[in-house]
């Protein structure tokens, strides 16, 4: 799959990673490793619709 071979899906899964790992560690509260997680998923959804956008 293409979306695998950018690194904003790696950066974004980092996001994702970083924010369950400060949710486990006890370093973020809920509500502060939502919004890390949440910026994460928004930029690996982002650039998955720009990778499937029409080229011409």
């Amino acid at each position: 799959m293409e979306l695998f071979q950018t690194k904003t899906f790696w950066t974004g899964l980092g996001a994702v990673l970083t924010a369950a790992g400060a949710l486990a560690s006890g370093q973020a509260d809920l509500l502060q490793a939502a919004q890390m997680a949440f910026t994460g998923l928004a930029a690996i959804f982002l650039r998955q619709g720009l990778l499937k956008l029409p080229r011409d």
